[in-house]
């Protein structure tokens, strides 16, 4: 079970508002819903386990927080990794690769759960020893498998619908530097004439003009000539 509804009906309803939430694998609990609102997730493949329920008179003030009651799916992503391969794919501001382990990221994937809009979301990899590729589209691997090629900045851009809806912000795990600061829109993440694999990536998507995920700064470094 990954998401639930509930609502009370005839003369309950009249008189009682109905307030639950669930804590989720991964996410711990969420917010309240109410009355028929969805609570838990879509898309991420997490169980719910543990449900919270609470009736109070109608109109009286929430159990708690009503911000964050349902998760649903944007961005999908995953990379394959020395040694390992391909990893299992991410969700949301999800990390995706290694840390800790000195492991090169090699190729990577990205899709929207709602894969009729994969041609409103272009990538391209810097990759060791080629440099920069050619754009793809959502749901294409950019990088290399089989060459132990690693992978040293990224580019992700939005466009049509996508773009007049979302700003999408992503930041790498660098050799050396570790977190680097959130990219956004085409940017630039990572590093260039460094030497320095990626380890690790996140992706996220936040509505147009919304605030960062964090700090913008140092999102890529590049050597001077």
């Amino acid at each position: 079970m990954e998401a639930i509804k509930l609502h009370l009906t005839g003369e309950l309803a009249e008189k009682y508002d109905i307030y639950y939430r669930v804590h989720t694998q991964t996410f711990g609990w969420l917010d309240w819903a109410k009355n028929g609102e969805p609570s838990g997730t879509k898309d991420y493949a997490k169980r719910i386990e543990a449900v919270q329920v609470k009736v109070v008179p109608k109109g009286n003030p929430a159990p708690g927080a009503t911000s964050i009651a349902f998760k649903e799916a944007k961005i999908a992503y995953k990379t394959h990794v020395q040694t390992y391969g391909w990893m299992s794919k991410v969700h949301d501001g999800e990390t995706a690769g290694t840390s800790g382990k000195a492991k090169r990221m090699e190729a990577l994937n990205i899709a929207m759960v709602d894969s009729s809009y994969n041609k409103e979301i272009s990538y391209r990899t810097h990759v060791q020893t080629y440099g920069w590729q050619k754009w793809v589209n959502g749901g294409k691997n950019s990088g290399t498998e089989g060459k132990a090629k690693r992978l040293e900045a990224i580019q992700i851009e939005l466009k049509d619908s996508l773009a007049d809806q979302y700003d999408i912000y992503y930041r790498v795990h660098a050799q050396t530097y570790g977190w680097l600061g959130w990219a956004k829109n085409g940017e630039k993440a990572g590093t260039e004439g460094l030497a320095k694999r990626l380890e690790a990536i996140q992706i996220v998507l936040v509505e147009k003009g919304g605030a960062a995920p964090g700090s913008t700064n140092n999102f890529f470094i590049k050597k001077d000539k």
